[in-house]
């Protein structure tokens, strides 16, 4: 321990180093003071850093930059407006049909639970089980009815801020439209021995800007899916557990249990008690497990290599610190913090550190 001690230490005199770690703490700072503030120019920063992966693609094909950042440009604009008009409309609609038919859901688990009870009383007492899975029902009804009022009371409100609608698109394209204009201003600020850092910086924008772009294909992909596979059986509920399942691959591990319980819900309530109920679970069973064994491991590739332990780790400390976009982002603030870690600790001497 003291060896670890005096090697972080010996570390820590380093310049570079130590400017990386105040750069961080500065961000983190800045982050958790002015990201009020600044939402709209962080949300512009990520959207644009997440389009780069394609204007890269472009020019690869020999397309000039500015030609490539307006194509890219009109899609995202394109998107963007598919967004507001078509697919939030459709959810909050959704939504306010299910707020509708809370109690008839509630009503309808609360049967189920009293049989599953009923079946169990050979084993404990039939009046205690059903005490407590009526006291988890209603429970469970309190923070959907939580949950869905803070969404239709939410969601109109972000999309009716006209800062957003007029100042990230407008960013967004300066962004990448002088991308390299942006860098050059920030270098002037940077030591001019700056090989570590550079260093770190691709580390992380090789894994945690594969990560993120890839997770955003993978939303797109798995989401539009499961909208068309349940609309297929005739699920009514099917624009709304598809963009759920999309958003889940988001939530390592955790959005995809969590989802489940609405699709087994809501295939219940307007099924019955049939073999018609379980196809909705059928068919997010076999779309998380093409899409956890075939479809991300594709995508993601070999730019993140997190274990399931560590995962789980990261989101529940981030999203303690973070609330929901910490978890979100868990995994790569944990690249990233992993990154400076390996920088501080296991970096060799040479090569520009001293």
């Amino acid at each position: 321990m003291s060896e670890l001690f005096d090697t972080i230490v010996h570390r820590l005199g380093n310049p570079q180093i130590s400017g990386l770690i105040l750069a961080m703490l500065l961000a983190v700072g800045g982050v958790s003071f002015f990201g009020q503030s600044l939402a709209p120019y962080l949300t512009a920063m990520i959207l644009a850093y997440l389009l780069e992966g394609v204007i890269r693609l472009l020019i690869r094909i020999h397309l000039p930059r500015m030609l490539a950042v307006i194509i890219v440009f009109s899609l995202f604009f394109f998107l963007l407006n598919m967004m507001l008009f078509v697919v939030f409309p459709t959810l909050v609609r959704e939504l306010m049909r299910i707020s509708q038919e809370i109690p008839h859901i509630t009503q309808t688990v609360k049967t189920l639970m009293i049989k599953f009870g009923e079946s169990l009383s050979g084993w404990v007492d039939p009046s205690f089980t059903e005490n407590i899975l009526l006291n988890l029902v209603e429970r469970s009804q309190q923070l959907v009815g939580y949950s869905i009022t803070f969404l239709l009371q939410g969601l109109p409100g972000v999309i009716s801020v006209l800062i957003y609608l007029v100042l990230v698109p407008f960013l967004v394209f300066f962004f990448m439209k002088d991308k390299e204009l942006l860098l050059q201003s920030f270098i002037r600020y940077m030591p001019k021995n700056r090989d570590l850092i550079n260093r770190v910086l691709v580390d992380v924008d090789t894994a945690v800007g594969g990560y993120v772009r890839g997770k955003v294909w993978e939303l797109f992909l798995i989401g539009g899916t499961a909208y068309a596979a349940f609309l297929i059986i005739g699920f009514k509920y099917s624009f709304l557990v598809g963009f759920l399942t999309g958003i889940s691959v988001l939530i390592p591990i955790l959005g995809m249990v969590v989802v489940a319980l609405p699709v087994i819900v809501l295939g219940v309530f307007q099924w019955g008690l049939t073999l018609d109920a379980i196809q909705p679970l059928v068919i997010y069973s076999v779309i998380q497990l093409v899409d956890g064994n075939i479809l991300g491991p594709m995508i993601l590739g070999e730019t993140v290599k997190v274990h399931p332990t560590t995962i789980m780790l990261a989101v529940l400390f981030f999203g303690s610190i973070w609330g929901l976009s910490g978890v979100f982002f868990a995994v790569p603030l944990w690249v990233l913090l992993k990154s400076v870690l390996d920088a501080i600790l296991f970096s060799e001497e040479s090569g520009g550190l001293a």
